[in-house]
């Protein structure tokens, strides 16, 4: 049987990308990486990574495997916990990853409760627009405006989220009110990087500001709408933001902004530790409350389960 001191090599790289990298986490030198990497693969006598100039890829053989290296990390490191003690109360670490504006504008206002409930608790929190891995425990916490691929995490919708077009009245007395059913000619948008990925208001954009001339592009929604209200221009944003940004008035258009789910996803493997559980369901629960203001229109949503 193969030790599981050799699997945490493999995990490393496999969550990393490159050896330089998965040796930084392990707190090794980058050639013991390699060299275990090569006796890994040795022992087991198939190729575990395809090696490129973009960094180390999984073979077929190495994604059959990646599930079951990760099961013997979990239970290893619930063994650890138990051992120690940890983890029997809401104490410890537990890392939060969504958008910037969703922890500036949403989680942030929120975690004063919770901290002071359990003053044991430490939140370390990801804002930013590349989506953390939860399946790669990147994380342990995660919201995000679309679903999970990962078998391996545990989500629910919990939050529905409206979007608009604003403006500033500097902008708009500059070029007087946009005529969204003829594509806004004569207009600028402030739109989002080709990086990021689908958004929600891709398709319904297409019709309201195809004639539209694109000025700036950014990667993210609290950027966006700080340009907006400096009189860039037009930009689409999540109300709650919108409605809170000093300056700018939300645009009356044909047909409704568009309405994303909010999903919050765990670990399968980490959903009963007692500090992540307690935190995610508070968060749940604190965005169900904000549910109004961030589509007033929205049905309730479903709660996060609190029981072991």
């Amino acid at each position: 049987m193969l030790p599981w001191d050799d699997f945490q090599y493999f995990l490393a790289v496999a969550q990393h990308g490159t050896l330089s990298a998965a040796a930084k986490a392990l707190g090794v030198t980058q050639p013991t990486v390699g060299r275990r990497i090569s006796q890994l693969e040795q022992q087991l006598g198939a190729e575990l990574f395809t090696r490129s100039a973009d960094g180390f890829q999984l073979t077929r053989v190495a994604r059959g495997m990646l599930e079951h290296a990760e099961a013997m990390r979990d239970h290893a490191a619930r063994a650890e916990s138990r051992a120690s003690g940890h983890d029997l109360g809401v104490e410890g670490r537990v890392r939060v990853t969504a958008s910037e504006w969703v922890v500036r504008s949403v989680l942030g206002p929120l975690l004063a409760p919770l901290l002071t409930e359990h003053p044991h608790l430490e939140l370390e929190l990801h804002a930013e627009a590349r989506h953390l891995n939860l399946a790669k425990r990147e994380a342990d916490i995660a919201i995000r405006p679309s679903q999970f691929r990962h078998d391996s995490v545990f989500q629910r919708a919990i939050a529905n989220l409206e979007f608009g077009l604003y403006a500033a009245d500097a902008y708009l007395s500059r070029r007087g009110s946009p005529q969204f059913a003829e594509g806004s000619p004569g207009h600028v948008f402030i739109g989002m990087t080709d990086d990021i990925g689908p958004i929600v208001d891709h398709e319904w954009l297409g019709q309201v500001t195809a004639r539209a001339a694109v000025a700036v592009r950014c990667n993210g929604r609290e950027p966006m709408a700080t340009l907006a209200a400096a009189g860039v221009g037009i930009a689409c944003l999540p109300c709650f933001l919108g409605d809170a940004t000093p300056g700018l008035r939300r645009l009356a258009t044909p047909t409704p902004g568009p309405v994303r789910k909010l999903w919050l996803g765990v670990h399968r493997a980490a959903r009963r530790t007692p500090r992540i559980r307690t935190s995610a369901a508070f968060i749940a629960d604190g965005l169900r409350r904000l549910q109004r203001a961030l589509h007033p229109s929205a049905l309730p949503v479903a709660s996060w389960p609190r029981s072991r």
